[in-house]
């Protein structure tokens, strides 16, 4: 802010200038994550309530330096409401970002037409062949978007196929189309996926307020016969572990666009999947993270596994693929004992000796000094008396500086930022 004078510019009655320019400086480099719209909105907000300080200061005998201090001080509290921390938790690194994965192999994958009745959909869910993978959005359609759906069968209208990916074990993933399946297996059991009653609403007079139960019998046979097209895709190749990670990617069709760490949720369910949500919740690991409640998109789930990607080693980029090959090569593992006890040890050790938000450099976590300085813990099993100065010495080392804020996944960067991590704590 030190370009601009919110003195003049109060004077001027820019107070939406003022706003603007306090929100991009509270936002630092995580501007790139917010659209335009949305910034200058959260601006339009904050413009409000600095005209009401400024009016309520007008009656002070203030000179004008002091009130453009006392309005920066109070805009700044605001907008810890207008911007909550959480959706600055991770600082925005353009590399991360703009990593782009290149040399991607042409996967040998097939896919076919299945044209099951709703009825058979039904038997598959109950003898769990067909998996919607454990995922944090859930179930997002209206009552009236749900009716509309049956509707539409009972009336013999198309509905948009489903895709699922079968695994060799023969159980099909549902990769696009889990509102309609819930939508479907909802109906029969009189019960909408969020726990209340499923009636028809908002449809053809002699459906509306129906159950499946209160339909006559022609309409129920018709119901339970409808056809819905699955397509069936699975990979051909026995050794592939990355195309189910493409495949979910590219066909969910969801309104938002799902984070890597949701794609890898449903492509790589299993019980090393399942350790993620139990380990995202531990104490200790909040306090680090510095959001109680776990990150609707992921986020910090992903970072859980960048540790264990990274202290099991051979790091090559792109970082997302690595992961992915990660999460497919301990995707079905059942011996996960050793991975809770590393990762609750070295929180545990992190934040006696970092305290709370040790990665959080600017605002949000840092994740090249996050993963670098967790797997150096991981790696030396004691730590020096004088760890904490260690720490703020690495942090003011310029070599390490350039490691955590440009090229943050390229080999040679993630190599040399993990060594100068290690030295500067443990040797």
């Amino acid at each position: 802010m030190q370009d601009i004078n919110i003195s003049q510019l109060i004077i001027d009655g820019e107070y939406f200038r003022i706003a603007q320019e306090l929100v991009k400086e509270y936002i630092g480099e995580n501007i790139r994550s917010f659209e335009r719209e949305n910034l200058d909105m959260r601006a339009r907000v904050l413009e409000m309530q600095i005209r009401e300080k400024k009016a309520a200061l007008a009656t002070d005998d203030m000179d004008e330096s002091d009130i453009a201090k006392a309005i920066v001080d109070y805009a700044n509290e605001a907008l810890k409401v207008i911007i909550p921390e959480s959706e600055l938790v991770i600082e925005d690194i353009a590399s991360e970002e703009e990593e782009v994965e290149t040399g991607v192999p042409i996967y040998r994958i097939g896919s076919y037409p299945s044209d099951p009745t709703l009825e058979g959909l039904k038997t598959k869910k109950e003898r769990e062949e067909i998996i919607i993978p454990r995922f944090q959005r859930g179930w997002v359609w209206s009552p009236a978007q749900a009716s509309r759906l049956v509707e539409s069968f009972l009336l013999g209208l198309p509905v948009p196929s489903i895709f699922v990916y079968k695994e060799v074990s023969g159980k099909q993933i549902v990769i696009d189309g889990q509102q309609r399946l819930r939508t479907i297996w909802g109906f029969f059991d009189g019960v909408l996926p969020d726990g209340s009653p499923f009636y028809l609403r908002g449809v053809d007079p002699q459906w509306n307020g129906k159950t499946y139960e209160n339909l006559n019998e022609t309409d129920r046979i018709r119901f339970r016969d409808s056809i819905l097209r699955v397509v069936i895709v699975e990979q051909l190749d026995p050794e592939d572990t990355t195309s189910i990670y493409h495949i979910f990617e590219r066909l969910n069709t969801g309104g938002t666009s799902l984070t890597p760490q949701e794609v890898r949720n449903s492509s790589y369910h299993g019980p090393f999947n399942d350790m993620l949500f139990e380990l995202n919740e531990y104490e200790n690991w909040r306090q680090i993270f510095g959001i109680t409640k776990p990150d609707a998109r992921m986020r910090d789930q992903e970072i859980i596994v960048r540790f264990f990607a990274l202290s099991e080693g051979g790091y090559s980029k792109p970082m997302k693929r690595f992961l992915n090959v990660f999460m497919a090569k301990h995707q079905r593992e059942r011996n996960l004992d050793k991975y809770e006890k590393l990762f609750k040890n070295t929180c545990d050790r992190v934040l006696k000796s970092l305290g709370p938000k040790p990665f959080h450099i600017k605002r949000g976590i840092n994740v090249a000094v996050y993963d670098s300085v967790m797997v150096a813990f991981a790696k030396f099993r004691k730590e020096p008396h004088n760890i904490l100065s260690r720490y703020k010495r690495l942090l003011d080392n310029p070599s390490y500086i350039d490691t955590i804020t440009a090229h943050t996944t390229d080999n040679d960067t993630v190599i040399e930022r993990h060594k100068l991590a290690q030295k500067a704590l443990f040797r």
